[in-house]
């Protein structure tokens, strides 16, 4: 269908036309009615122009499925609303353009050959219309991982990313679209919103959203029953330490050993360990007498939970009891003449000045895990029979510095040395002390140090003390005579005694003072024992030949061997003496200051009285009435002291006090104070191990230790030690030495015969006369 718009114009202009002649005759002929005519008539008009010619301008249209409207440029439109053929007029000669004035909704119509000059009809004019198509699209977020969506049920698209996306395949105009997912990535759900519509546009609104789905892990599998208590629970020992070993249990995964420290007293169990395995080693952390009662328990345990506990077993701590031999056992080695503990009790120092024609020699042991074993044999650089090095050893608070004593050494050096002096021997006995440090597991000579006024015979480093740090050290030497400005030769001061002090700044030592006691006399021996505060200001010396009878009468000379202790306070550098203390009631023969110990705050004084005579036993705030009923019994005072003022806090004796037992020829005490250790070290009883028969009489020298404990100001006996090997003559407790914490123990008896070597060897040997050992309690 179509409309012929130029036709109709045409027609129009030729009625009127027509119209116009029509009247032109009408008025001719009035004139000519009225007279009018001849030369007077009007001359007639010009003959019309000529028709124009008009000529159709068209040709069809195709794919047409709404309204599409046409023009010729700007001029009329026709309106077409299918397809088919079309014309329009154009007169001959003029120029035609034919535009898409509006297009059809949904679709883009194109002319092809719109465009010409009329000379005729024109019917090749092609419109050619098609329906528009869109791209479906959108954007993901949240997408971690590989999506596929699927537009109308057919196209899809795979995603691995967020962000704008778009489906290759085209819909329609009007056409229904949906997209959906098909294809969800792992772990994620995605959804789709605005993802159907009918498309008239291209589409870019659909969104996916994705997220992590959280899977709620699957319930646990119930718990397994509890495993049995596992049976066959024994006790293995080694140096100061149980070895637990028992039976598996079925469906066991882990046990846990329990110690219950009192048996059955008033104390829960509590855990010590626990293991995969079924067995397990346990290094005891207390002085072994404290767990005498000790009872030990197992539970096997899994995810359901842990059984009863096993059937209880106790140990035997007297097997426990830790056994240490020189590596080179020899006959008059005096193995355990001296003992050293640092504070934790992991190193010992062991003095064996017997070796090699009382050449000397310095045993270091080390505890890994539940574990000693010797970590170096030391020996003198210039060592020579006689030197007796290692008559003397002490070990600062973490084990790195050891001072040894050598007093038979026979140098004529005075002062201290970073290297080696040449060796001669022009002073005999004037005595030396070895300065050695650790680094990691090796030991290496830091200082050879002699007195600034070194002479012959007089015993330097008989007696050795460190501090805490390591960097103050005190040596005696109780047969020095010099007077009290140090000069020798005045017969006044034979084998008075002194004490040294030297400091260390970084590796190097120097001497800081000379102390002699203020009322100093031949034949004293000030300096036979030495103690140090853990800080090094505060230094006792024992001078147990000293003869004053009156503590108030330092100038008395009429008790031989009564014995004193001396008290000197460092400050700013300057060493001045503090206190002169004296029995409450000297007699001769005391010998009180045979030994000397300080507590780590240097405010706990113990001073032993091997020469005491009395026979009483037990603890006492004042001491009874003297009397000689046990000769050389021995005894030992404490004494505590408040701003520098001493006081005697308490009298000790032994529980099986007799002759000639020599209670407090020397002492150990811990750095709280509160732990004092005192042997008898001539005590005849042969029982072995802990608490045993005290009143035994049939091994005489095979000595003893016993253990006091403080309590809010109150001394009480708290253990009776003997070796576990116990022998005629060994002197168990010539020295004994506890660590700082108090944990650690141990007694040289450096007459015990034994003739193995190393840790834990066998104790019942007699091979090797005199040649000493260690126990670790």
């Amino acid at each position: 269908m179509y409309r012929n718009f130029s036709a109709t114009a045409e027609a129009l202009r030729a009625r009127l036309a027509g119209a116009a002649r029509t009247l032109s005759l009408v008025v001719a002929g009035a004139l000519a009615a009225c007279g009018g005519g001849g030369d007077s008539a009007e001359p007639p008009p010009p003959p019309p122009p000529p028709s124009v010619v008009q000529h159709p301008v068209g040709g069809t249209v195709t794919g047409l499925t709404g309204t599409l409207v046409l023009a010729n440029g700007n001029g009329a439109e026709v309106t077409i609303t299918a397809s088919g053929s079309y014309v329009t007029n154009v007169a001959q000669g003029q120029t035609y353009t034919i535009v898409v004035r509006t297009q059809p909704v949904g679709q883009t119509c194109v002319v092809e050959n719109g465009t010409g000059v009329v000379t005729g009809p024109v019917s090749n004019i092609r419109v050619t219309c098609t329906t528009n198509t869109y791209a479906v699209g959108g954007t993901v977020t949240g997408l971690a991982g590989a999506l596929r969506l699927r537009l109308n049920g057919a196209a899809d698209l795979l995603l691995t990313e967020n962000g704008a996306f778009r489906f290759e395949s085209l819909v329609s105009h009007g056409s229904a679209y949906a997209v959906t997912v098909v294809a969800q990535p792992g772990d994620q759900a995605c959804s789709v919103e605005a993802g159907t519509g009918v498309a008239v546009a291209p589409v870019t609104q659909v969104r996916v959203l994705c997220s992590t789905i959280y899977t709620p892990p699957p319930p646990p599998p119930p718990p397994p029953p509890a495993p049995p208590a596992p049976g066959g629970l024994g006790i293995g020992y080694g140096t100061k330490a149980l070895v637990f070993s028992w039976t598996s249990a079925p469906g066991a995964t882990s046990y846990t050993v329990y110690e219950d420290p009192d048996g059955a007293g008033p104390s829960a169990p509590v855990q010590i360990g626990s293991t995969t395995t079924t067995g397990l080693t346990y290094a005891v952390p207390v002085l072994l007498h404290l767990r005498l009662n000790a009872t030990y328990t197992v539970q096997a345990c899994n995810a359901g939970g842990c059984s009863a506990p096993s059937a209880s077993v106790a140990a035997d701590m007297v097997r426990a009891v830790g056994y240490f031999k020189a590596s080179a056992t020899t006959v008059e080695g005096r193995f355990g003449n001296r003992v050293a503990l640092s504070s934790n009790g992991t190193t010992l120092a062991v003095g064996a000045y017997g070796e090699g024609g009382n050449t000397g020699a310095v045993y270091v042991f080390t505890k890994s895990g539940a574990t000693w074993s010797q970590q170096a044999r030391i020996t003198a650089p210039n060592g020579e029979a006689n030197d007796y090095f290692g008559n003397a050893v002490a070990l600062s608070a973490d084990g790195n510095t050891l001072a040894i004593g050598a007093d038979g050494e026979s140098g004529d050096q005075k002062g201290t040395f970073a290297t080696m002096p040449a060796t001669n021997n022009l002073a005999s006995s004037s005595g030396a002390v070895y300065v050695y440090s650790r680094a990691g597991a090796v030991w290496s000579q830091q200082a050879f140090i002699k007195a600034n006024n070194a002479d012959a015979d007089d015993l330097f480093g008989s007696f050795v003390a460190l501090s805490n740090d390591g960097n103050t050290l005190a040596v005696g030497a109780y047969n020095e005579d010099g007077d009290l400005t140090g000069t020798h030769g005045n017969a006044a001061y034979a084998a008075s005694g002194a004490a040294y002090v030297f400091t260390r700044t970084g590796t190097s030592w120097t001497q800081q003072s000379y102390l002699k006691a203020a009322n100093a006399g031949a034949g004293d021996f000030f300096g036979i024992y030495l103690s140090l505060s853990g800080a090094g200001d505060t230094l006792a010396v024992g001078a147990f030949f000293e003869r004053s009878a009156l503590a108030s009468d330092p100038a008395d000379d009429t008790l031989a061997n009564a014995g004193a202790a001396y008290v000197f306070q460092r400050n700013a550098g300057a060493w001045s003496q503090q206190a002169y203390l004296k029995a409450p009631n000297p007699q001769a023969q005391d010998r009180f200051g045979v030994s000397v110990i300080l507590s780590g705050d240097g405010n706990t004084l113990a001073v032993g009285m091997d020469g005491d005579s009395s026979n009483y036993t037990g603890t006492f705030v004042v001491p009874p009435p003297s009397n000689t009923l046990a000769l050389n019994s021995g005894a030992v005072f404490v004494f505590i002291r408040a701003g520098g003022v001493w006081q005697s806090q308490a009298y000790l004796k032994a529980s099986n006090t007799r002759t000639p037992h020599r209670f407090g020829n020397n002492l150990a005490m811990s750095s709280d104070g509160n732990t004092l250790v005192v042997p008898s070290y001539r005590d005849d009883s042969n029982a072995r191990g802990f608490n045993g028969d005290q009143a035994n009489t049939a091994a005489a020298d095979a000595g003893a230790v016993l253990v006091f404990r403080r309590s809010v100001g109150t001394w009480a006996q708290q253990a009776y030690l003997k070796a576990p090997n116990t022998g005629t003559g060994d002197r168990f407790g010539g020295r004994v030495a506890i660590s700082g914490d108090g944990t650690t123990l141990a007694v040289g008896a450096s007459t015990e015969d034994s003739g193995s070597t190393g840790v834990g060897g066998n104790q019942s040997d007699e091979s090797s006369t005199n040649a000493g050992a260690v126990y670790l309690y």
